[in-house]
């Protein structure tokens, strides 16, 4: 092979090994995108989704989202490397939803990772004992940006009884175009059970980003989830009152943080 083609290929190889990162530009493929992404240990991946994501919450988007929207199922790419049992997207319905704080990402952080939702929603919650492998103390105010633990919850669910549930949590914060944005994953590291119609949740995912919006913040919240209780599968209808628990949810917690913070 001529000297002058080795060259050009070696360039040509070298260029495509550097091709940029990419990432959606639509919502629900950023859902997704941003949950799989949240742990890199580079920011690159992540940020593009960010800002992308950031772009697209304007207008008559925004406002389709602020109505709640629907989600197919989570790539299983995002999921091949959680914890915990043989999880799985099959059978997964999703659902989002954007909602707007009066607080800014500090004191949603505090009141998130300092305090029990035992304490800020005791309706719902009978138990949530919360431990931190790392980052409680630091994360609040930046001076780290990343914070994960588990959680063993029992949430009053009403006339679907008692619902206990084991689950893997990560905060952490990142720089993006619009400033500082913390992110919030957590997924179920067993499956979750109800004390009444034999409920059960195969498997469950949450991300919610937040954005600073206006002195206060833009919330955005994503979940897959596959649900059955003894009629069949619930899966629809647990995902749609995910959309009115997360309205009802954001109202207490500014409201709480209103009185104690």
């Amino acid at each position: 092979m001529p000297a002058h083609t080795r060259v050009l290929l070696t360039a040509l190889v070298g260029f495509m090994g550097c091709k940029p990162a990419e990432a959606p530009k639509e919502y629900e493929a950023l859902m997704g995108y941003i949950f799989e992404h949240t742990a890199d240990e580079d920011d690159e991946a992540l940020v593009l989704g960010l800002n992308n994501l950031s772009d697209w919450l304007k207008g008559q988007q925004l406002e389709e989202a602020q109505a709640g929207y629907t989600l197919g199922t989570i790539p299983k790419s995002a999921i091949g490397d959680l914890t915990g049992h043989n999880h799985t997207n099959k059978g997964l319905e999703g659902v989002s939803l954007v909602t707007q704080s009066g607080y800014g990402g500090k004191k949603l952080m505090e009141a998130l990772t300092q305090y029990s939702f035992k304490t800020i929603m005791p309706d719902v919650y009978l138990t949530y004992d919360r431990s931190f492998d790392e980052g409680k103390g630091c994360i609040v105010d930046r001076d780290c940006t990343w914070a994960e633990g588990d959680v063993y919850s029992v949430a009053d669910w009403s006339l679907l009884g008692e619902v206990t549930a084991d689950r893997r949590i990560e905060f952490r914060w990142v720089e993006s175009d619009a400033g500082w944005v913390f992110l919030q994953r957590w997924w179920l590291t067993e499956p979750s059970t109800g004390t009444k119609l034999d409920l059960r949740i195969q498997d469950q995912y949450y991300i919610g980003i937040n954005y600073p919006s206006g002195g206060g913040t833009r919330r955005v919240h994503a979940s897959w989830l596959k649900m059955e209780i003894s009629t069949g599968d619930y899966t629809e209808n647990g995902a749609k009152q995910m959309i009115r628990n997360w309205e009802k949810d954001a109202d207490e917690l500014d409201a709480w943080i209103d009185e104690n913070l």
